[in-house]
Order: structure tokens, then sequence, then C-alpha cells
């Protein structure tokens, strides 16, 4: 999957030590007796060493393993390692693919669904492109939350829904969370739960 500008303009913002390389990354997988599956080498390769900012003094360095003499050193995962999670009740195998919190969620399935910030959804590459929905919103003004619902039957909230549908961002959009990104207002809506969040702009940028 090539990802869009806008999600390209959202990765430029963040900072990226030079990763493990992939080869290394493959033999640590073969060597903790895990499948290096072609999702996990390709996620890697295009996203392993960028540094995410999820709170307060509190990052997620992507990538499936870290060496011991990375400039930040590993806090949360063993160093040169990789941790695989075996598959359960259907669902495959699964790789820690950040250095963060367990809190956060890292994971990166065999099949490609991420779980994590930005997630659950069925890609990697997803979470990235709703981060650039985000960013590209919020450099357009400041923004207000308008609406938040778990209403979202209500007659108004599907005409809003109705209003919002051409606007479909569709690489960041999934069965659980789809966005709509209008030029003034951005909608994420979470069918599962009924759930409506409405940000707007209320004064455009200088």
């Amino acid at each position: 999957m090539t990802l869009t500008k806008r999600a390209m303009s959202w990765l430029a913002t963040l900072q990226r030590e030079t990763p493990m390389p992939t080869m290394q990354v493959e033999r640590l997988i073969r060597d903790a007796g895990g499948t290096p599956h072609a999702v996990w080498l390709d996620f890697q390769e295009r996203f392993g060493g960028y540094i995410e900012v999820v709170g307060p003094d509190d990052f997620a360095i992507w990538g499936l393993a870290r060496a011991a003499d990375a400039k930040l050193p590993p806090t949360w995962s063993e160093p040169n390692r990789v941790h695989i999670s075996p598959g359960y009740d259907g669902f495959p195998e699964a790789i820690a693919c950040a250095d963060a919190n367990p809190v956060h969620q890292y994971e990166l399935r065999a099949d490609g669904w991420f779980a994590g910030i930005g997630g659950p959804c069925p890609s990697f590459d997803m979470k990235v492109e709703r981060h650039g929905v985000m960013h590209e919103f919020y450099s357009r003004g400041v923004v207000h939350e308008t609406l938040v619902t778990r209403q979202s039957d209500a007659p108004e909230h599907q005409r809003l829904l109705q209003d919002m549908a051409q606007w479909l961002v569709v690489e960041a959009s999934s069965d659980g969370a789809q966005f709509f990104l209008a030029p003034r207002r951005l909608l994420r809506f979470y069918p599962r739960v009924r759930q409506m969040i409405l940000l707007e702009i209320a004064s455009p940028a200088a």
C-alpha cells in the first residue's frame, strides 16, 4: 500500500532513529522460533525507527527489535530481541512492533492487523493514514469538539452521517471506525459502539 501525501506529511513530523536492519530482524525472528512473515518485514523496512509521541514524556519507538546501543536505549523491550505472542482462538500470532509501554498494545499480527494507538485497524498503514487525517485537519485552524454521542441512531445524527458521507476517507476507515474529512468538519464514527465525535474549525489558520 502506498501512503497518501497526507499520511506522508504527518510521518515527516516524526523523528527517526537508525532502525535495526531488516535482515537482522528477520534473523532474530527465526532464532526465536518464529516465522518472518512478509507483513512484519515490510513494517520494519518502512516504519522501523520512527519515534511517536503518545503522551507527556511517553514515546513509542516503532520497530520489531531495537539494538542495545541505540541512541535512546530500549525502555520497554529487551535489546536485540523480538517478542512474539502465539496465535489463539483462530487469530494468528503477533509480534511487538514498538518499544512502548505495554498498555499501548503495539502489536502487529501475522495477517497485518494492528492493535495500538490509532487502531485497532487492518494494517499499520491505516494507523498512519488516521494520524495524517487528524494532522491535516488541525493544521487548518482552531478546532473545537462540537459533538460526542453514543446515540448515532438518533435522526439528527443519521442526517449528519448522510451529509458527511461524501467526505469518507477510505484509506483511514474500517468496519470499526470511519473518518469523514470535510473542509471545516471532521467526523469520526464508531459503528459498533454507535459513537460519533464531530470536530469543527472555529477559525481558520492565519
